[in-house]
Protein backbone atom coordinates (compact mmCIF):
# COMPACT_ATOMS: atom_id res chain seq x y z
CA UNK A 1 0.00 0.00 0.00
CA UNK A 2 2.91 2.13 0.89
CA UNK A 3 4.55 1.68 -2.76
CA UNK A 4 1.66 2.07 -4.53
CA UNK A 5 0.56 5.38 -2.20
CA UNK A 6 4.03 6.74 -3.33
CA UNK A 7 3.42 5.69 -7.22
CA UNK A 8 0.49 8.25 -6.68
CA UNK A 9 2.03 11.16 -4.89
CA UNK A 10 4.97 10.51 -8.28
CA UNK A 11 2.37 11.08 -10.57
CA UNK A 12 0.94 13.83 -8.80
CA UNK A 13 4.26 15.63 -8.32
CA UNK A 14 4.90 15.11 -12.25
CA UNK A 15 1.26 16.71 -13.13
CA UNK A 16 1.87 19.73 -10.60
CA UNK A 17 5.08 20.69 -11.92
CA UNK A 18 3.71 20.28 -15.86
CA UNK A 19 1.07 22.51 -14.75
CA UNK A 20 3.39 25.01 -14.01
CA UNK A 21 5.78 24.65 -16.94
CA UNK A 22 2.16 24.78 -19.23
CA UNK A 23 0.80 28.03 -17.39
CA UNK A 24 4.55 29.58 -17.88
CA UNK A 25 4.39 28.74 -21.56
CA UNK A 26 0.37 30.54 -21.82
CA UNK A 27 2.27 33.36 -20.57
CA UNK A 28 5.32 33.51 -23.03
CA UNK A 29 2.21 32.91 -25.95
CA UNK A 30 -0.06 35.40 -24.31
CA UNK A 31 3.48 38.10 -24.45
CA UNK A 32 4.16 36.68 -27.94
CA UNK A 33 0.68 37.44 -29.65
CA UNK A 34 0.75 40.75 -27.92
CA UNK A 35 4.30 41.66 -28.86
CA UNK A 36 3.45 40.36 -32.68
CA UNK A 37 0.18 42.44 -32.81
CA UNK A 38 2.41 45.56 -31.51
CA UNK A 39 4.47 45.18 -34.76
CA UNK A 40 1.07 44.77 -36.91
CA UNK A 41 -0.72 47.37 -35.86
CA UNK A 42 1.11 49.82 -34.49
CA UNK A 43 2.51 52.92 -36.82
CA UNK A 44 5.99 54.40 -36.77
CA UNK A 45 4.87 58.17 -37.70
CA UNK A 46 2.85 60.87 -36.62
CA UNK A 47 -0.60 58.24 -36.56
CA UNK A 48 -2.08 57.86 -33.55
CA UNK A 49 -3.01 54.47 -32.67
CA UNK A 50 -4.88 52.67 -30.16
CA UNK A 51 -6.75 48.79 -29.65
CA UNK A 52 -7.37 46.43 -27.82
CA UNK A 53 -8.53 42.16 -28.14
CA UNK A 54 -10.53 39.88 -25.91
CA UNK A 55 -11.17 36.47 -25.63
CA UNK A 56 -14.71 36.27 -25.01
CA UNK A 57 -14.76 32.65 -24.08
CA UNK A 58 -12.00 33.97 -21.10
CA UNK A 59 -12.58 37.50 -20.66
CA UNK A 60 -8.40 37.10 -21.21
CA UNK A 61 -6.94 40.46 -23.12
CA UNK A 62 -4.79 39.35 -25.59
CA UNK A 63 -3.58 42.88 -26.72
CA UNK A 64 -4.13 46.21 -25.23
CA UNK A 65 -2.23 49.96 -26.60
CA UNK A 66 -4.01 53.21 -25.29
CA UNK A 67 -7.32 51.18 -25.11
CA UNK A 68 -8.68 53.69 -22.61
CA UNK A 69 -7.88 56.66 -24.63
CA UNK A 70 -10.85 58.65 -26.29
CA UNK A 71 -10.88 59.07 -29.89
CA UNK A 72 -12.76 59.78 -33.44
CA UNK A 73 -14.65 56.79 -33.74
CA UNK A 74 -15.85 57.57 -37.44
CA UNK A 75 -19.07 55.22 -38.72
CA UNK A 76 -17.62 53.22 -35.05
CA UNK A 77 -19.98 55.12 -34.02
CA UNK A 78 -22.71 53.43 -35.64
CA UNK A 79 -21.78 50.03 -33.80
CA UNK A 80 -22.25 51.53 -30.71
CA UNK A 81 -26.08 52.69 -31.64
CA UNK A 82 -26.60 49.07 -33.34
CA UNK A 83 -25.69 47.79 -30.01
CA UNK A 84 -27.80 49.93 -27.94
CA UNK A 85 -30.63 49.48 -29.85
CA UNK A 86 -30.58 45.90 -29.80
CA UNK A 87 -30.10 46.07 -25.53
CA UNK A 88 -33.01 48.74 -25.29
CA UNK A 89 -35.26 48.48 -27.98
CA UNK A 90 -35.06 44.66 -28.41
CA UNK A 91 -34.77 42.84 -31.16
CA UNK A 92 -38.61 42.51 -31.59
CA UNK A 93 -38.91 45.95 -32.07
CA UNK A 94 -41.37 46.96 -34.90
CA UNK A 95 -41.46 50.72 -36.49
CA UNK A 96 -45.26 51.59 -37.50
CA UNK A 97 -45.79 54.00 -40.39
CA UNK A 98 -49.84 54.71 -40.64
CA UNK A 99 -52.15 55.88 -43.27
CA UNK A 100 -55.17 56.96 -42.07
CA UNK A 101 -58.28 59.31 -43.25
CA UNK A 102 -60.03 62.21 -41.28
CA UNK A 103 -62.67 64.01 -42.88
CA UNK A 104 -61.22 65.02 -46.78
CA UNK A 105 -57.40 64.72 -45.73
CA UNK A 106 -55.21 62.08 -45.97
CA UNK A 107 -53.06 61.19 -42.78
CA UNK A 108 -49.86 59.80 -42.75
CA UNK A 109 -48.13 59.08 -39.16
CA UNK A 110 -44.79 58.36 -39.03
CA UNK A 111 -42.61 56.71 -36.53
CA UNK A 112 -38.83 57.41 -37.47
CA UNK A 113 -38.75 54.51 -40.38
CA UNK A 114 -35.36 54.55 -41.69
CA UNK A 115 -35.57 52.27 -44.65
CA UNK A 116 -39.42 53.02 -45.57
CA UNK A 117 -38.45 52.69 -49.63
CA UNK A 118 -35.29 51.83 -49.20
CA UNK A 119 -33.77 51.16 -52.78
CA UNK A 120 -31.61 47.86 -51.14
CA UNK A 121 -34.14 46.23 -49.38
CA UNK A 122 -36.64 46.71 -52.45
CA UNK A 123 -34.13 45.70 -54.82
CA UNK A 124 -33.89 42.47 -52.59
CA UNK A 125 -37.10 41.71 -52.27
CA UNK A 126 -37.80 42.23 -56.24
CA UNK A 127 -40.50 45.07 -55.23
CA UNK A 128 -40.12 48.77 -56.29
CA UNK A 129 -39.27 51.44 -53.91
CA UNK A 130 -42.69 52.50 -53.71
CA UNK A 131 -44.41 49.09 -53.15
CA UNK A 132 -45.67 50.13 -49.54
CA UNK A 133 -47.84 53.23 -51.63
CA UNK A 134 -48.91 50.32 -53.89
CA UNK A 135 -50.29 48.92 -51.37
CA UNK A 136 -51.99 51.75 -49.77
CA UNK A 137 -53.17 52.77 -53.11
CA UNK A 138 -55.04 49.10 -53.54
CA UNK A 139 -56.90 49.54 -49.91
CA UNK A 140 -58.02 53.03 -50.67
CA UNK A 141 -59.40 51.88 -53.42
CA UNK A 142 -60.68 48.68 -51.49
CA UNK A 143 -62.43 51.15 -48.99
CA UNK A 144 -64.17 52.79 -52.08
CA UNK A 145 -61.91 55.61 -51.82
CA UNK A 146 -61.44 57.12 -55.18
CA UNK A 147 -60.09 60.72 -54.45
CA UNK A 148 -59.07 62.68 -51.86
CA UNK A 149 -60.63 66.04 -51.77
CA UNK A 150 -58.50 67.66 -49.19
CA UNK A 151 -54.95 67.57 -47.98
CA UNK A 152 -52.16 64.97 -47.67
CA UNK A 153 -51.18 65.47 -43.79
CA UNK A 154 -47.70 64.40 -42.69
CA UNK A 155 -47.15 63.95 -38.97
CA UNK A 156 -43.50 63.37 -38.59
CA UNK A 157 -43.50 64.77 -34.97
CA UNK A 158 -41.81 61.90 -33.60
CA UNK A 159 -38.37 63.09 -34.36
CA UNK A 160 -37.64 67.09 -34.28
CA UNK A 161 -37.57 68.83 -36.99
CA UNK A 162 -33.43 69.23 -36.72
CA UNK A 163 -33.07 67.21 -40.00
CA UNK A 164 -29.16 67.46 -40.20
CA UNK A 165 -26.28 67.84 -37.70
CA UNK A 166 -24.54 71.05 -36.91
CA UNK A 167 -21.55 69.55 -36.44
CA UNK A 168 -21.35 68.09 -40.06
CA UNK A 169 -19.12 68.96 -42.80
CA UNK A 170 -21.02 71.60 -44.37
CA UNK A 171 -19.44 71.41 -47.92
CA UNK A 172 -20.68 67.41 -48.44
CA UNK A 173 -24.53 68.18 -47.65
CA UNK A 174 -26.09 67.14 -51.07
CA UNK A 175 -24.05 63.78 -50.68
CA UNK A 176 -26.18 60.81 -49.35
CA UNK A 177 -23.88 59.74 -46.71
CA UNK A 178 -24.61 63.15 -45.07
CA UNK A 179 -28.80 62.62 -45.92
CA UNK A 180 -31.06 63.99 -43.61
CA UNK A 181 -33.62 61.73 -41.26
CA UNK A 182 -37.01 62.88 -40.23
CA UNK A 183 -40.17 61.33 -38.34
CA UNK A 184 -40.69 60.29 -42.36
CA UNK A 185 -38.28 59.01 -44.50
CA UNK A 186 -38.38 57.96 -48.12
CA UNK A 187 -35.71 56.35 -50.26
CA UNK A 188 -32.55 57.15 -47.99
CA UNK A 189 -34.16 60.83 -48.43
CA UNK A 190 -32.48 61.29 -51.53
CA UNK A 191 -33.37 61.86 -55.07
CA UNK A 192 -32.26 60.97 -58.75
CA UNK A 193 -32.26 62.60 -61.57
CA UNK A 194 -32.41 60.88 -65.01
CA UNK A 195 -31.69 62.65 -68.41
CA UNK A 196 -32.57 61.46 -71.81
CA UNK A 197 -31.39 63.38 -74.94
CA UNK A 198 -33.68 64.83 -77.69
CA UNK A 199 -32.93 66.95 -80.88
CA UNK A 200 -29.53 68.40 -81.26
CA UNK A 201 -28.97 71.47 -79.26
CA UNK A 202 -32.16 71.18 -77.17
CA UNK A 203 -32.54 70.56 -73.58
CA UNK A 204 -32.28 66.66 -72.50
CA UNK A 205 -35.18 65.45 -70.60
CA UNK A 206 -35.38 65.39 -67.15
CA UNK A 207 -37.00 63.14 -65.08
CA UNK A 208 -37.09 62.29 -61.43
CA UNK A 209 -36.78 59.01 -59.29
CA UNK A 210 -38.80 58.71 -56.97
CA UNK A 211 -41.48 61.17 -59.31
CA UNK A 212 -42.39 64.05 -56.96
CA UNK A 213 -43.65 67.76 -57.27
CA UNK A 214 -41.31 68.32 -54.18
CA UNK A 215 -37.90 69.02 -55.94
CA UNK A 216 -37.44 71.41 -58.81
CA UNK A 217 -35.85 71.31 -62.04
CA UNK A 218 -33.28 74.01 -63.49
CA UNK A 219 -32.49 72.48 -66.78
CA UNK A 220 -29.20 74.23 -68.18
CA UNK A 221 -28.32 70.70 -70.52
CA UNK A 222 -28.34 70.01 -74.46
CA UNK A 223 -28.97 67.42 -76.66
CA UNK A 224 -25.51 66.31 -78.07
CA UNK A 225 -23.20 63.85 -79.57
CA UNK A 226 -21.39 64.15 -76.13
CA UNK A 227 -22.41 62.94 -72.54
CA UNK A 228 -20.83 65.30 -69.41
CA UNK A 229 -23.84 65.94 -66.38
CA UNK A 230 -23.17 67.46 -62.76
CA UNK A 231 -26.08 67.87 -60.62
CA UNK A 232 -26.43 70.59 -57.94
CA UNK A 233 -28.63 71.86 -55.11
CA UNK A 234 -28.13 74.78 -53.96
CA UNK A 235 -27.69 74.44 -49.93
CA UNK A 236 -30.71 76.09 -49.13
CA UNK A 237 -33.04 75.19 -52.00
CA UNK A 238 -35.14 72.44 -53.24
CA UNK A 239 -34.61 73.16 -56.93
CA UNK A 240 -31.72 70.86 -58.38
CA UNK A 241 -29.39 72.77 -61.35
CA UNK A 242 -28.53 69.84 -64.46
CA UNK A 243 -26.24 71.22 -66.91
CA UNK A 244 -23.89 69.14 -69.37
CA UNK A 245 -24.18 67.09 -72.63
CA UNK A 246 -26.40 64.66 -73.01
CA UNK A 247 -26.48 61.94 -75.61
CA UNK A 248 -27.99 58.87 -73.89
CA UNK A 249 -30.38 58.03 -71.23
CA UNK A 250 -28.59 58.18 -67.51
CA UNK A 251 -28.98 58.23 -64.05
CA UNK A 252 -27.29 60.50 -62.30
CA UNK A 253 -26.01 60.36 -58.38
CA UNK A 254 -28.14 60.50 -55.85
CA UNK A 255 -28.40 63.56 -54.31
CA UNK A 256 -30.18 64.59 -50.91
CA UNK A 257 -33.35 66.52 -50.18
CA UNK A 258 -34.05 69.33 -47.12
CA UNK A 259 -37.05 67.61 -45.78
CA UNK A 260 -37.89 64.19 -45.49
CA UNK A 261 -41.18 64.58 -44.13
CA UNK A 262 -42.64 67.07 -47.16
CA UNK A 263 -40.88 64.65 -49.07
CA UNK A 264 -42.19 61.87 -48.61
CA UNK A 265 -45.58 63.41 -48.81
CA UNK A 266 -45.42 64.46 -52.12
CA UNK A 267 -43.93 61.44 -53.27
CA UNK A 268 -47.35 59.52 -51.74
CA UNK A 269 -49.04 62.35 -53.54
CA UNK A 270 -47.45 61.48 -56.55
CA UNK A 271 -48.20 57.96 -56.40
CA UNK A 272 -51.36 58.36 -55.69
CA UNK A 273 -52.51 60.46 -59.20
CA UNK A 274 -50.36 57.82 -60.88
CA UNK A 275 -52.80 55.04 -60.06
CA UNK A 276 -55.99 56.95 -60.88
CA UNK A 277 -56.98 58.55 -56.94
CA UNK A 278 -56.58 62.50 -57.66
CA UNK A 279 -55.60 64.53 -54.38
CA UNK A 280 -57.01 67.46 -54.77
CA UNK A 281 -54.97 69.53 -51.38
CA UNK A 282 -51.56 70.14 -50.76
CA UNK A 283 -48.82 68.19 -48.66
CA UNK A 284 -48.96 69.92 -45.45
CA UNK A 285 -47.30 69.08 -41.84
CA UNK A 286 -49.12 68.81 -38.70
CA UNK A 287 -48.95 67.19 -35.47
CA UNK A 288 -52.01 64.41 -35.38
CA UNK A 289 -51.00 62.31 -33.04
CA UNK A 290 -52.17 63.11 -29.54
CA UNK A 291 -49.30 63.49 -26.53
CA UNK A 292 -50.05 59.76 -25.46
CA UNK A 293 -49.60 58.45 -28.43
CA UNK A 294 -53.12 57.94 -29.70
CA UNK A 295 -54.93 59.68 -32.60
CA UNK A 296 -58.17 61.15 -32.20
CA UNK A 297 -61.24 59.83 -32.70
CA UNK A 298 -61.99 61.35 -36.48
CA UNK A 299 -58.58 59.72 -37.60
CA UNK A 300 -59.52 56.66 -38.71
CA UNK A 301 -56.49 54.12 -39.45
CA UNK A 302 -56.88 52.30 -43.18
CA UNK A 303 -53.61 50.67 -43.56
CA UNK A 304 -50.44 49.81 -41.34
CA UNK A 305 -46.82 49.24 -42.66
CA UNK A 306 -44.46 47.43 -40.31
CA UNK A 307 -40.94 47.69 -40.04
CA UNK A 308 -38.36 45.05 -38.29
CA UNK A 309 -35.56 46.12 -36.44
CA UNK A 310 -33.21 43.30 -38.40
CA UNK A 311 -32.76 45.18 -41.51
CA UNK A 312 -32.74 48.57 -40.39
CA UNK A 313 -30.06 47.05 -38.25
CA UNK A 314 -28.16 45.71 -41.12
CA UNK A 315 -28.45 48.79 -43.42
CA UNK A 316 -26.99 50.78 -40.75
CA UNK A 317 -24.36 48.37 -40.31
CA UNK A 318 -23.40 46.41 -42.88
CA UNK A 319 -24.14 48.97 -45.24
CA UNK A 320 -22.86 51.75 -43.09
CA UNK A 321 -26.00 53.81 -44.43
CA UNK A 322 -25.89 57.09 -42.17
CA UNK A 323 -29.38 58.53 -41.96
CA UNK A 324 -30.40 55.20 -40.91
CA UNK A 325 -27.98 54.98 -38.16
CA UNK A 326 -28.91 58.30 -37.03
CA UNK A 327 -32.56 57.02 -37.66
CA UNK A 328 -32.46 54.75 -34.99
CA UNK A 329 -30.65 56.80 -33.04
CA UNK A 330 -33.33 59.08 -32.59
CA UNK A 331 -35.21 56.05 -32.06
CA UNK A 332 -33.26 55.56 -29.00
CA UNK A 333 -34.39 59.41 -28.48
CA UNK A 334 -37.89 58.63 -28.06
CA UNK A 335 -37.74 55.61 -25.97
CA UNK A 336 -35.62 57.72 -23.51
CA UNK A 337 -37.42 61.03 -23.06
CA UNK A 338 -40.65 61.12 -25.69
CA UNK A 339 -39.26 62.26 -28.76
CA UNK A 340 -36.04 62.05 -30.75
CA UNK A 341 -33.88 65.04 -30.95
CA UNK A 342 -30.03 64.97 -31.23
CA UNK A 343 -29.93 65.69 -27.27
CA UNK A 344 -32.35 63.26 -26.45
CA UNK A 345 -30.67 60.64 -28.23
CA UNK A 346 -27.25 61.41 -26.67
CA UNK A 347 -28.80 61.25 -23.56
CA UNK A 348 -29.99 57.54 -24.31
CA UNK A 349 -26.64 56.47 -25.43
CA UNK A 350 -24.89 57.66 -22.00
CA UNK A 351 -27.11 56.03 -20.02
CA UNK A 352 -26.19 53.09 -22.04
CA UNK A 353 -22.51 53.36 -21.46
CA UNK A 354 -23.54 53.57 -17.42
CA UNK A 355 -25.33 50.69 -17.76
CA UNK A 356 -22.49 48.95 -18.68
CA UNK A 357 -19.78 50.87 -16.67
CA UNK A 358 -17.95 52.27 -19.21
CA UNK A 359 -15.97 55.64 -17.67
CA UNK A 360 -17.54 58.46 -18.70
CA UNK A 361 -14.26 60.31 -19.49
CA UNK A 362 -13.84 57.39 -22.05
CA UNK A 363 -17.12 58.58 -24.42
CA UNK A 364 -18.55 61.66 -26.17
CA UNK A 365 -21.40 61.55 -28.24
CA UNK A 366 -22.30 64.26 -30.80
CA UNK A 367 -24.45 61.88 -33.28
CA UNK A 368 -25.06 58.63 -34.00
CA UNK A 369 -23.88 58.09 -37.80
CA UNK A 370 -20.23 59.26 -36.75
CA UNK A 371 -20.07 61.93 -39.20
CA UNK A 372 -19.75 64.16 -36.52
CA UNK A 373 -15.73 64.50 -35.45
CA UNK A 374 -17.00 65.89 -32.11
CA UNK A 375 -18.02 61.89 -31.36
CA UNK A 376 -15.11 60.32 -28.98
CA UNK A 377 -15.20 56.63 -27.86
CA UNK A 378 -12.42 54.19 -26.86
CA UNK A 379 -11.19 51.10 -28.55
CA UNK A 380 -11.81 49.39 -24.70
CA UNK A 381 -15.51 51.14 -24.67
CA UNK A 382 -15.67 49.46 -27.99
CA UNK A 383 -14.71 46.02 -26.90
CA UNK A 384 -16.66 46.77 -23.32
CA UNK A 385 -19.81 46.63 -25.73
CA UNK A 386 -18.88 43.98 -27.88
CA UNK A 387 -18.00 41.39 -24.94
CA UNK A 388 -21.99 42.76 -23.53
CA UNK A 389 -23.50 42.05 -26.84
CA UNK A 390 -22.03 38.53 -26.76
CA UNK A 391 -22.98 37.68 -23.67
CA UNK A 392 -26.10 37.06 -24.62
CA UNK A 393 -26.92 35.25 -27.54
CA UNK A 394 -29.81 36.08 -29.08
CA UNK A 395 -28.14 40.31 -28.91
CA UNK A 396 -25.11 38.66 -29.98
CA UNK A 397 -26.49 36.76 -33.18
CA UNK A 398 -28.69 40.12 -34.20
CA UNK A 399 -25.15 42.17 -33.71
CA UNK A 400 -22.97 39.95 -35.71
CA UNK A 401 -25.57 39.46 -38.24
CA UNK A 402 -25.99 43.29 -38.95
CA UNK A 403 -22.29 43.66 -39.58
CA UNK A 404 -19.63 43.63 -42.51
CA UNK A 405 -18.31 40.30 -43.78
CA UNK A 406 -15.11 40.11 -44.44
CA UNK A 407 -15.43 39.36 -48.32
CA UNK A 408 -18.72 39.09 -48.71
CA UNK A 409 -20.66 40.13 -52.08
CA UNK A 410 -21.59 43.21 -50.16
CA UNK A 411 -21.10 45.53 -47.38
CA UNK A 412 -18.38 47.53 -46.59
CA UNK A 413 -15.97 44.41 -45.95
CA UNK A 414 -16.75 43.33 -49.41
CA UNK A 415 -12.99 43.83 -50.80
CA UNK A 416 -11.48 43.64 -48.03
CA UNK A 417 -9.33 39.95 -46.79
CA UNK A 418 -10.76 38.50 -49.15
CA UNK A 419 -8.36 35.51 -49.10
CA UNK A 420 -9.71 31.89 -48.14
CA UNK A 421 -7.98 31.92 -45.03
CA UNK A 422 -10.21 35.13 -43.28
CA UNK A 423 -12.95 34.88 -45.49
CA UNK A 424 -15.96 34.94 -43.91
CA UNK A 425 -14.12 35.40 -40.56
CA UNK A 426 -14.36 39.04 -39.69
CA UNK A 427 -17.78 40.82 -38.45
CA UNK A 428 -16.69 44.13 -38.30
CA UNK A 429 -17.66 47.46 -38.52
CA UNK A 430 -15.58 50.07 -40.32
CA UNK A 431 -15.09 53.61 -39.71
CA UNK A 432 -13.53 56.20 -42.28
CA UNK A 433 -13.51 60.13 -42.65
CA UNK A 434 -10.74 62.75 -43.27
CA UNK A 435 -7.52 61.29 -41.05
CA UNK A 436 -9.95 58.92 -39.09
CA UNK A 437 -9.53 54.18 -39.97
CA UNK A 438 -11.27 52.29 -37.81
CA UNK A 439 -12.25 48.69 -37.48
CA UNK A 440 -13.94 46.70 -34.81
CA UNK A 441 -16.15 43.63 -34.15
CA UNK A 442 -15.67 40.15 -33.98
CA UNK A 443 -13.29 37.54 -35.28
CA UNK A 444 -13.89 33.56 -35.45
CA UNK A 445 -10.94 31.61 -35.02
CA UNK A 446 -9.98 28.67 -36.49
CA UNK A 447 -10.03 26.80 -33.53
CA UNK A 448 -14.15 28.11 -33.08
CA UNK A 449 -13.18 30.52 -29.94
CA UNK A 450 -14.65 34.22 -30.89
CA UNK A 451 -12.87 37.42 -30.34
CA UNK A 452 -13.75 40.98 -30.10
CA UNK A 453 -11.49 43.83 -31.27
CA UNK A 454 -11.26 47.28 -31.75
CA UNK A 455 -8.51 49.13 -33.72
CA UNK A 456 -8.71 52.91 -34.01
CA UNK A 457 -6.09 55.10 -36.20
CA UNK A 458 -6.61 59.08 -35.31
CA UNK A 459 -4.39 61.96 -37.22
CA UNK A 460 -3.81 59.59 -40.27
CA UNK A 461 -1.20 60.37 -42.54
CA UNK A 462 1.03 58.31 -45.24
CA UNK A 463 -0.24 55.40 -45.76
CA UNK A 464 -3.49 53.98 -45.51
CA UNK A 465 -3.54 51.01 -42.09
CA UNK A 466 -6.24 49.30 -43.18
CA UNK A 467 -3.65 46.75 -44.53
CA UNK A 468 -2.42 46.74 -41.26
CA UNK A 469 -5.56 46.10 -39.56
CA UNK A 470 -6.64 43.15 -42.18
CA UNK A 471 -3.22 41.70 -41.41
CA UNK A 472 -4.15 41.64 -37.68
CA UNK A 473 -7.48 40.19 -38.12
CA UNK A 474 -5.48 37.20 -40.66
CA UNK A 475 -3.18 36.60 -37.63
CA UNK A 476 -5.67 36.47 -35.18
CA UNK A 477 -7.95 34.16 -37.18
CA UNK A 478 -4.92 31.85 -36.11
CA UNK A 479 -5.04 32.18 -32.73
CA UNK A 480 -5.68 29.15 -30.70
CA UNK A 481 -6.51 29.34 -26.71
CA UNK A 482 -3.43 27.96 -25.08
CA UNK A 483 -5.37 27.16 -21.50
CA UNK A 484 -7.05 24.34 -23.93
CA UNK A 485 -3.55 22.82 -24.50
CA UNK A 486 -3.32 22.82 -20.71
CA UNK A 487 -6.75 21.16 -19.90
CA UNK A 488 -5.91 19.05 -22.31
CA UNK A 489 -2.08 17.76 -21.16
CA UNK A 490 -3.71 17.86 -17.45
CA UNK A 491 -6.56 15.61 -17.91
CA UNK A 492 -3.86 13.50 -19.83
CA UNK A 493 -1.15 13.68 -17.14
CA UNK A 494 -4.13 12.56 -14.09
CA UNK A 495 -4.62 9.81 -16.38
CA UNK A 496 -1.49 8.43 -16.69
CA UNK A 497 -0.80 9.41 -13.25
CA UNK A 498 -3.65 6.72 -11.98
Amino acid sequence: MNLLRFVRNCGKLRLIALLIVLAAAVRVQAADVSSRLAEILVPSNKTTFGGKVVALRTGDVLFEYHANTPMIPASNQKLVVLAAAIDQLGGDYQYTTVLAIRDHDLVVIGSGDPVFGDERLSKRDDVAITHVFETWAARLKELGIEQIPGDVIIDDSIFDKSFVHESWPKNQYQKWYEAPIGGLNFNANCVTATVRPTKAGQPARIGLIPPNKYVGITNETKSSDQSSVIVLRPRHSDDLILRGKVNRYGELAPVTVRDPGLFFGAALKEHLIGSGIPVGGNVKRETVRLKQGLLPTDVHIVAVHRQGLPDVLMRAGRDSLGMVAEGVFKTLGVKHAGQGTWSSAASALNAYFRKLGIPAKQVSVDDGSGLSRKNRLSPAASVRILQHMYADPAKFNLLSGSLAVSGADVGTLRKRMRDKAVRARVFGKTGTIAGVRTLAGYIKTDSGDWLAFAFFYNTVTGKSPKPRMDDACRFLVDWRDPSQDVMRTANNGATDGD
